[in-house]
Order: C-alpha cells, then sequence, then structure tokens
C-alpha cells in the first residue's frame, strides 16, 4: 500500500506488471524514449574509464595475483617437503 492508502501499481508481490514498459510509472513524466542518446563526451568518458579499469586489471594487477599464489604455493610444497 502507498502512503495513500491506494496499492502500489508495481513492485508488490502479486501485483501485475506495467502495461508499457516505455510509459512512465503514475505521476511520472514523458516517454522513456524522449531521452535519447547519452551526450557523446559522457560515452567517451564511460569508454576511456572502461578502457583503463581493464589495463588496471589485467595488466598490472592479474600478474601480481598470480605471483602471490604461485609463492604460496611454492611455499606450502617447501613447509611438506621439510616435514617429511
Amino acid at each position: 500500500m502507498s502512503e495513500h492508502g491506494k496499492p502500489s501499481p508495481y513492485g508488490a508481490p502479486g501485483e501485475p506488471p506495467l502495461r508499457n514498459v516505455l510509459r512512465p510509472p503514475p505521476g511520472g513524466r514523458g516517454e522513456l524514449r524522449e531521452k535519447g542518446w547519452a551526450p557523446w563526451h559522457r560515452l567517451a568518458a564511460w569508454w576511456f574509464l572502461m578502457l583503463v579499469a581493464d589495463v588496471v586489471f589485467y595488466v598490472l594487477l592479474t600478474p601480481i595475483w598470480l605471483g602471490l599464489r604461485g609463492a604460496a604455493w611454492l611455499a606450502e610444497l617447501r613447509s611438506r617437503a621439510r616435514r617429511r
């Protein structure tokens, strides 16, 4: 129930979905198609940040992680060999 005592038009269990997904929910303004594309400078910034994040993760962090795992594996093998 909403604050006005009416059932919520979406989100509540058992409620039917909105008939037209491009039409805004009650109280909304305009159709979602009216928003259009994001400005080109924001798209460019998004793709630049994605590229930087990929380089940081795959080029820098993955080899460090693999090196640490390899060092831990070698340390475990050496400790097992010493116990024998």
